[in-house]
């Protein structure tokens, strides 16, 4: 069972808010006048409560304290699947499973911008600027964005690093040559081991190694 008001639709089996596809930017008092929506209708009745909010008051003409939406039990907001990155913004969400109001979308990192304290102006302009963004109190990646990332450097090869012109030198003494040591190309010449960059070839760096013809050879390594 499910209620639309676009961009969220609300899955009451699967305790989602589907985003619509093409929606990257989510504002928190648009969501959760949604939600209050959702929670008033012939179907949100008969389920539990979708979310709460907080804030909103009253400073003075045009102005209110920030709000924060709370998603209670298991509900979560959803992106479609793609690679790009998602904003909320306009107020602080919290909540979810486990405090992670984002589902995990693959390829989408979905960007959380929070502040502690965040008041509303009411404008007749567009919204938040690059800048205004970049000074909020806080900004973090949900789980599902901190996953992405932690795939795409876990997935990428060695030669992809070689070609990036940033991060420094290439070093045996760094994390890429720590890999480097493991997948390259290398070879022992008396008491000398050299390691080669992703090529085989152009040599990465050397190692001075130390033999000992009584040692006892290793035939294998379990991955237990």
């Amino acid at each position: 069972m499910s209620y639309y008001i676009a961009p969220f639709t609300f899955n009451f089996d699967t305790t989602l808010i589907d985003i619509d596809p093409g929606v990257v930017d989510i504002d928190c008092a648009t969501l959760y006048d949604s939600i209050k929506l959702a929670q008033a209708s012939e179907e949100g009745i008969l389920y539990d409560r979708i979310g709460k909010g907080s804030g909103l008051d009253q400073l003075g003409p045009g102005v209110q304290v920030g709000i924060t939406v709370e998603l209670l039990g298991a509900w979560q907001l959803k992106f479609p699947a793609g690679n790009y990155v998602a904003r909320i913004a306009g107020g602080n969400l919290i909540g979810g499973p486990s405090g992670d109001p984002i589902a995990y979308s693959a390829g989408v990192q979905a960007l959380l911008i929070q502040s502690a304290n965040s008041t509303v102006v009411s404008t007749s302009g567009s919204g938040a600027t690059a800048a205004e963004v970049w000074s909020y109190t806080s900004r973090s990646l949900s789980t599902a964005g901190n996953q992405n990332l932690a795939d795409t450097v876990m997935k990428r090869t060695t030669a992809d690093v070689e070609a990036s012109p940033v991060g420094g030198n290439e070093s045996l003494r760094s994390l890429y040559g720590m890999v480097a040591q493991g997948v390259h190309n290398t070879q022992v010449s008396a008491n000398s081991l050299t390691v080669t960059k992703s090529d085989d070839t152009t040599v990465l760096g050397t190692r001075t190694v130390t033999t000992n013809s009584e040692a006892q050879p290793i035939v294998g390594i379990n991955s237990d």
